[in-house]
């Protein structure tokens, strides 16, 4: 349809809907059909439209992003490992940047966009320590703390919970490690102890963000539900020494949260609402 012509259909619309010409809910289905015409034809523009009637200067810059990916890709390895994480690093700012900006009018891209920026971050981070041959635990461990704390710091400027998230999972992944490190041969319920009043304060975060930062309650109820099990995974991805009856213990620790979360529903369910 032609653009004047749906512009002044929808101008139609809103003047039936102010002078109540028509119910409501058939204004809101109208205004929804009209608008989801829209949105295809601007698919299809972008599509179709866009590479037909693309300028010279548009074909040139496609051209020159792509020729510089596969260079930095085949060259990477040859390139001073200071040089190979300056590029991790703007490759990184710049999709963080680019999700910010598209962000409030588009969440799905942004929130693609910074998944992108994150992997390159992480994947070209451990590229790199296998080209220096820094492949130790304190580098690792190293880069796992450096993405944390970027992905935190992104997901909480960016208002991306699941970029938030994962951020705190790599500090999880840390905590486990260090734990593993300073008692190798902890028990069943020693471990208990480690990790559980660490999610009763991420719950009790949730709760204090709900009053404060609304956005991050939902976050750290989150990570408190999945530090909840962490104990029991930290013995069966990192300790040697696992006790008989793992599986039992699983199911009475998933029972007894689905108890807690029950009963106190009223509660946790306000606090993660938007």
């Amino acid at each position: 349809m032609n653009p004047e012509r749906r512009e002044i259909i929808l101008k139609e619309i809103d003047y039936w809907r102010t002078n109540r010409l028509l119910p409501e809910h058939y204004c809101d289905f109208l205004e929804n059909l009209y608008h989801e015409e829209e949105i295809q034809a601007s698919k299809r523009t972008f599509s179709i439209g866009a590479i037909q009637q693309g300028s010279l200067r548009t074909w040139l810059l496609g051209f020159g992003i792509i020729s510089v990916i596969f260079f930095i890709g085949f060259y990477f390895s040859l390139f001073p490992w200071p040089l190979q994480m300056a590029i991790a690093l703007l490759v990184t700012s710049v999709c963080y940047t680019y999700a910010a900006v598209i962000r409030p009018d588009r969440k799905v891209r942004a929130l693609l966009l910074a998944s992108i920026g994150s992997i390159v971050l992480l994947g070209l981070g451990g590229w790199i320590l296998w080209l220096q041959d820094w492949l130790t635990a304190g580098a690792v461990a190293g880069l796992i703390g450096i993405c944390g704390l970027i992905w935190w710091l992104a997901g909480y400027f960016l208002h991306l919970g699941i970029l938030n998230y994962c951020g705190f999972v790599c500090f999880l992944l840390l905590y486990g490690v260090m734990l593993e490190r300073i008692h190798p041969e902890a028990s069943w319920l020693m471990m208990q102890l480690y990790w559980l009043p660490l999610s009763v304060v991420m719950v009790w975060l949730c709760w204090l963000s709900h009053h404060r930062v609304k956005r991050i309650a939902p976050v750290f109820f989150a990570v408190g539900i999945t530090v909840w099990f962490m104990p029991e995974a930290d013995m069966l991805l990192m300790s040697e020494h696992i006790p008989s009856g793992m599986a039992l213990l699983c199911l009475l620790k998933i029972a007894a949260a689905f108890v807690i979360l029950y009963f106190l529903r009223k509660k946790w369910m306000v606090w993660v609402s938007k």
